[in-house]
């Protein structure tokens, strides 16, 4: 069969059409044949090899999986002798890597499901991913309750058009932010209200709601907070994406700051569930949800359809068209000149980042350890409180980065660390409470509680004795 394989990270034209071995059912497994397949930006996440931290899962210098897509619509060809919910013929939709192909097998009982008669294979396949995100993020991390009043950020692109209709048929009363463009299409899917973001910043307006679901993040957090409800929800479920750790800045900020007010702000990781594409399917049946889709493409069009997505103007889903008469193999451009060659340099930063924060802090804590010695003969030291102290500039340093509080904050908030832990160190009692209220490290709590109840021993001990 034919399939869209990446062996490579880099720019989307390193995608290749190749002929690969056509999958087999096992006795749990479908064999689909895929009709349609739509893109999500968890692909392009995936052939860039961003953000880097994603690389631990995703492979270090090139890709673990060839395979790429996930959301797919198709016929079942066969079925495994275990199966008896499914039978060759059934038209279903779900979720599994590797859609970008002309077939490939599912698990029965896994996020697989009939696919509804009043909708087409290319509208099946834009679904998965974009709305079982839209209808968590709704249902169970924001909570929507009938009646109430839930703003979507991004509501014209793959999450927010169905957002847009899964919350209205939730009962809620919906207001979305689009550009000028997408205003008749995000009022047209079922929105109450339809915010212009070139003209109007619902951050700055009157009102206020009880869940914000926010699938761009162009607004800092304590501006989102104030458009909420005093008991509102805030739920990320997109973002900048950057090459290093985006979006894990945004949420964790998020739990953060949730702790200290009394809005709840969280980031939704959505799970592809069968249930969950049953209950949509439903919707879809009852047209209570009609996918939106923005472009079609063929397969081996793939790149070109990625390079679209990434823009970031997509209305609606881009969706993938498997022809089994598409284009031969051998005609696919693939473009070996733009590899991305960031493997080396990420090994090299992940060994500076490991001596910074281990091996160079151990080795200064015990030149330190013995120079107190010398300076205080017959004194024990905290050994490992030089250790902490090290690890809390750097720890400190990095918090403050995450927050995005600025460079001077970020070393202010090392050097508070640092000396309290350096205090320690020294013997001080009060900088172990100190630093015991203000970290958030377990392990150096554990730490501090073993050396002090050893050494706090030992100067009483002392005390006694003189």
């Amino acid at each position: 069969m034919k399939a869209i394989v990446h062996r490579e990270f880099g720019v989307p034209d390193l995608l290749r059409l190749e002929e690969v071995e056509r999958p087999v059912a096992g006795d749990d497994q479908l064999l689909v044949r895929v009709r349609a397949a739509s893109l999500n930006p968890l692909d392009w996440h995936f052939v860039r090899g961003t953000p880097y931290i994603g690389r631990m899962e995703m492979g270090l210098r090139k890709p673990r999986v060839a395979a790429l897509g996930v959301d797919f619509a198709g016929t079942v060809e066969a079925v495994g002798r275990n199966v008896t919910r499914f039978k060759p013929g059934d038209e279903v939709f779900g979720g599994r890597t590797g859609a970008f192909a002309e077939y490939l097998t599912v698990r029965a009982d896994r996020a697989v499901a009939p696919k509804p008669a009043n909708v087409t294979f290319e509208e099946a396949a834009a679904v998965p991913i974009a709305a079982i995100t839209a209808l968590q993020g709704l249902r169970d991390q924001g909570r929507l309750q009938t009646g109430q009043k839930i703003l979507i950020n991004g509501a014209s692109g793959g999450v927010g058009t169905f957002a847009v209709q899964i919350a209205k048929a939730l009962g809620a009363e919906v207001t979305g932010v689009c550009s000028t463009k997408n205003v008749d299409l995000v009022r047209s899917i079922g929105a109450d209200h339809v915010i212009d973001y070139t003209r109007e910043d619902f951050t700055k307006g009157a009102e206020r709601y009880d869940l914000i679901l926010d699938n761009v993040g162009n607004h800092s957090l304590l501006d989102c907070r104030r458009a909420l409800k005093p008991r509102g929800k805030y739920v990320i479920v997109g973002g900048p994406a950057g090459r290093w750790i985006d979006p894990l800045p945004r949420a964790f900020k998020a739990v953060v700051l949730s702790r200290f007010v009394s809005q709840d702000m969280s980031m939704l990781l959505a799970e592809l569930t069968q249930k969950d594409l049953l209950v949509l399917a439903d919707l879809m049946r009852a047209g209570k949800v009609k996918p939106v889709i923005d472009r079609r493409y063929k397969l081996s069009e793939t790149p070109e359809a990625l390079r679209y997505l990434e823009t970031g103007h997509a209305r609606g889903k881009v969706v993938i068209t498997v022809d089994g008469d598409d284009v031969s193999p051998s005609r696919v451009h693939l473009a070996t000149s733009s590899a991305d060659t960031s493997g080396p340099l990420l090994i090299m930063l992940a060994l500076v980042a490991i001596a910074l924060s281990v091996v160079v802090p151990i080795a200064l804590a015990l030149v330190l350890n013995r120079r107190f010695q010398r300076h205080n003969p017959g004194k024990r030291p905290y050994r490992w409180g030089y250790y902490l102290a090290l690890q809390a500039l750097v720890a400190g340093v990095a918090l403050g980065m995450i927050v995005e509080s600025g460079t001077a904050v970020a070393i202010a908030c090392g050097l508070v660390y640092a000396v309290l832990a350096w205090f320690f160190a020294q013997r001080r009692h009060w900088a172990w409470i100190a630093l015991t209220i203000l970290s958030f490290n377990p392990v150096a709590w554990i730490v501090n509680l073993v050396y002090l109840r050893k050494r706090w021993a030992e100067d009483s001990v002392a005390a006694g004795t003189a």
